[in-house]
């Protein structure tokens, strides 16, 4: 770190580590790694998305009738105001089963994403229900 600077590394104008113009890495900034920030879905996320409101789905009945049980993942744009923005399906199982978990994961409420200035930013999230008969 030169002795004349703020810097975190050797990188010029505020970069970390050899990144140039705020960036972090190997590039110029202000993204981290190599490229820039960006602001939309892709930001860079300090604190993930927590959910505050987060009610379980409702079985169907054919996959009550059939037992079924398992795991439908999603992939949750979790945006700035703390709703759901967009949901696609990574994983489903069926049995209208995959329906009901977007539906119940639409209502869902969310203390929203940070970044490093603490402002509220979209993120992608995982989010994964359940369905298991009791």
């Amino acid at each position: 770190m030169k002795d004349n600077s703020d810097l975190a590394g050797p990188g010029k104008d505020h970069g970390f580590g050899s990144g140039k113009k705020g960036g972090m890495g190997d590039d110029e900034g202000p993204g981290a790694g190599q490229g820039n920030s960006h602001k939309g879905p892709y930001a860079n996320v300090v604190a993930l998305p927590t959910c505050v409101y987060c009610p379980d789905p409702q079985y169907t009945d054919e996959a009550r009738e059939a037992k079924l049980q398992g795991r439908v993942t999603l992939h949750v744009l979790v945006s700035p105001d703390g709703g759901v923005s967009q949901i696609q399906i990574s994983q489903g199982i069926g049995m209208g089963l995959d329906d009901r978990a977007v539906q119940s994961v639409r209502s869902w409420k969310f203390g929203p994403a940070r970044d490093g200035a603490r402002r509220a930013v979209p993120a992608w999230i995982t989010v994964e229900i359940i369905f298991r008969l009791i």
